[in-house]
């Protein structure tokens, strides 16, 4: 039984990574990905490349 449940999770944490990869690609190469017949639509966030985010007196400012 523990090698079933020890099996589980590492192909769950497998898995798991290789679908967030493969989302964040189609997101960079195609701006979006679908799931049957839905599509969705990516949008990236940039972060500056000082690492701080805006402050709240920036942010009322952007329409």
């Amino acid at each position: 039984m523990w090698q079933f449940l020890l099996g589980f999770i590492v192909a769950w944490v497998l898995c798991s990574g290789y679908t967030h990869t493969m989302v964040a690609l189609e997101c960079e190469r195609l701006g979006g990905f679908f799931v049957g017949k839905k599509i969705y639509k990516c949008i990236a966030i940039e972060v500056p490349e000082n690492g701080q985010s805006r402050s709240s007196k920036e942010s009322k400012n952007i329409k």
